[in-house]
């Protein structure tokens, strides 16, 4: 009876290192494929700065509208990373685009169609912020 404690121990060990409960710190990468709409504040594109970066260049807010979602390859193994992309089709949100963005230099309008890179994390942990938006090539 002794020997199976040690067992069971070691089970629940890799059990919970395999389990999606010691996965959730990892972020959620998924790449969209989005249509630029107003965001909640303005009516069109703006540079705005934010508490997201200190450094010195406002970042672009616009309203994106999800058309199509995918893993990216570091969360294609994650059953609940796929679930999460998924889940963003179809949704309207505000996206602050990662970057330095000039406000006498803004290129992207209403209508437009964008590949974004949406990295999600819990906003728990630095930097203290749960979506961040890269434009795609």
């Amino acid at each position: 009876m002794k020997r199976l404690k040690p067992v069971y121990a070691l089970s629940s060990l890799i059990y919970l290192l395999f389990s999606g409960a010691a996965l959730a710190k990892q972020p959620i990468e998924c790449l969209l494929k989005v249509k630029v709409v107003a965001s909640q504040k303005y009516t069109s594109p703006q540079a705005e700065y934010t508490r997201i970066k200190n450094d010195g260049y406002p970042m672009l807010l616009i309203g994106i509208q999800v058309m199509g979602a995918q893993t990216m390859p570091s969360s294609q193994k994650i059953k609940a990373h796929h679930l999460y992309c998924k889940t963003l089709i179809g949704q309207k949100r505000d996206a602050y685009l990662s970057g330095a963005y000039d406000s006498n230099k803004i290129t992207i309008k209403i209508g437009d169609q964008l590949s974004l890179r949406n990295i999600h994390s819990s906003g728990q942990e630095y930097p203290f912020w749960p979506d961040f938006y890269y434009i795609e090539p």
